[in-house]
């Protein structure tokens, strides 16, 4: 048993033409949906398979209810889940900014260390087997939802990105390059700017 990954190139942000270091990115064999990851703990633990799905759903229900009542949530060694927020516009002087201008942005997990430990003594890492045909196999194996989070922590380090840069973040072809920045443009979640060869892509504000 083990997981796949795979060598791509580093986005070359100052545009210097230069080779850029390559970097290692895991590379998912596919999405556990939940009904299998229940079968896999039941068959596991023999734990009632309905009664696992009872307690998935509470757990996740409080999850959420406490969430929204102002708590961090550990989940024993699995580790930490907080709230991330952003703001709808820019300010520099707190009096600036109300309360309603502050929305959910999303959800910051952070692995406790325990756990880290046993997945990093766990886990046996090779290259992915199709490497060599890397464009049409991996940007296969992520979804549009796994693309959008590679462009997020993208867009989180660097102010923008072009189609080039994200074709090499993704493995995707031009033409789905261009398919998968249109969808998130017309689902709000990309700003673009320029035209022809200058066009750059920017997280929406408030997203």
């Amino acid at each position: 048993m083990s997981a796949y990954y795979d060598l791509f190139e580093k986005p070359d942000v100052r545009k210097t033409g230069e080779k850029q270091p390559l970097y290692a990115r895991f590379i998912p064999k596919g999405t556990l949906g939940q009904e299998e990851f229940l079968d896999r703990v039941h068959l596991f633990t023999g734990i009632s398979r309905s009664l696992l799905k009872g307690a998935m759903s509470a757990f996740m229900d409080e999850l959420r209810d406490s969430l929204a009542d102002g708590w961090s949530v550990e989940l024993g060694e699995l580790g930490y889940f907080t709230p991330s927020l952003s703001c709808e516009h820019e300010v520099m002087e707190k009096k600036d900014l109300r309360s309603p201008s502050v929305k959910l942005r999303g959800l910051n997990f952070r692995i406790s260390k325990e756990y880290y430990k046993k997945l990093d003594k766990k886990i046996v890492l090779e290259r992915h087997p199709q490497s060599a045909s890397r464009s049409e196999s991996s940007s296969s194996l992520l979804s549009v939802e796994q693309r959008y989070c590679l462009l997020e922590e993208y867009l989180q380090q660097y102010p923008c990105i072009n189609r080039s840069q994200y074709i090499r973040l993704t493995g995707r072809s031009a033409k789905q390059a261009v398919t998968d920045l249109n969808l998130f443009i017309e689902d709000g979640l990309l700003m673009k700017y320029g035209a022809g060869r200058n066009v750059v892509y920017v997280i929406e504000k408030g997203k």
